[in-house]
């Protein structure tokens, strides 16, 4: 019997460890804080808030798991695929800015050499043809340096 009584007594001093709290203020004019109330003063009893403040989210209180939600992973494989698409429009824009900075610089090259070129006919069809030829380079010069 005597071990019934010293479990109960442990027990119930288990529950004391749930004590509350006490302030007031002590002859010095000092605030005071005790796990027990003073004797000879009146001592306000404290009720402090919880310190784990935890509450499952919505998908918890419905039942259903706490993993549905967000893929972070699939987020992340996105990211870095969208990140990879820019990456290669960049690179494709920059070699297509490459390849026409090159033709404009040929357009302009031919068009210089052929403007140093003498005239070797002074008939109309040769001159027309060296027209056509010249227009043609100020085309392609419109084309690709414009």
């Amino acid at each position: 019997m005597s071990f019934h009584y010293l479990i109960a007594l442990l027990l119930l001093n288990s529950l004391s460890a749930q004590a509350d709290i006490y302030r007031w203020v002590d002859e010095q004019g000092r605030l005071q804080f005790s796990d027990r109330p003073p004797s000879q003063q009146h001592a306000e009893t404290l009720e402090l808030e919880p310190l784990n403040r935890y509450e499952p989210d919505e998908a918890g209180r419905e039942g259903r798991p706490l993993t549905e939600g967000r893929d972070y992973r699939a987020e992340e494989k996105a990211d870095k695929a969208r990140r990879k698409a820019q990456r290669l429009a960049q690179e494709k824009e920059q070699k297509q800015a490459q390849q026409r900075a090159a033709k404009c610089e040929k357009a302009r090259y031919d068009l210089r050499l052929f403007s140093a070129k003498p005239y070797g006919s002074t008939s109309l069809e040769a001159m027309q043809k060296k027209r056509q030829r010249r227009d043609a380079l100020n085309d392609r010069i419109k084309k690709y340096c414009r």
